[in-house]
């Protein structure tokens, strides 16, 4: 009687082991949709036009920010309400260090650029809930 059990559960193992190795394949159109707001703030930074300097403070500022925003996250003893709190200010910051950094013309393009992207989320979840 083990012996038929140990047999069977070493019967299910090696198949349960072999269908794990077979490899799938997805086609483009059976892949799930992803975010794409990364790709989106890359494509608006490239549209922008920022000269070599702008590039650096901006790239120094995302670097403190982060650095920031990881010592607040490694805070165990705060509130969530001052968690936001702190993160708002946090993005404020950020927003009045980049307007600093960028020009008038910049400023202008990017405001374009952002209600751009908000109505084209926003023909998305119309689009979406019609369906």
């Amino acid at each position: 009687m083990k012996k038929l059990i140990a047999l069977s559960f070493a019967a299910c193992v090696l198949a349960f082991g072999a269908t794990a190795q077979t490899e799938r394949t997805v086609s483009k159109t059976e892949r799930p949709q992803r975010h794409k707001g990364k790709h989106e703030k890359g494509e608006m930074m490239k549209q922008l036009n920022l000269s070599t300097a702008q590039k650096a403070q901006l790239k120094a500022q995302h670097k403190e920010i982060k650095a920031q925003r990881d010592a607040l996250k490694a805070q165990d003893n705060i509130t969530v309400k001052e968690m936001k709190e702190k993160q708002a200010a946090l993005k404020a910051e950020q927003k009045s260090k980049m307007d600093g950094i960028l020009t008038t013309e910049q400023k202008a393009k990017m405001a374009e650029l952002k209600k751009q992207q908000a109505d084209k989320r926003k023909d998305g979840k119309v689009n979406k809930e019609k369906e």
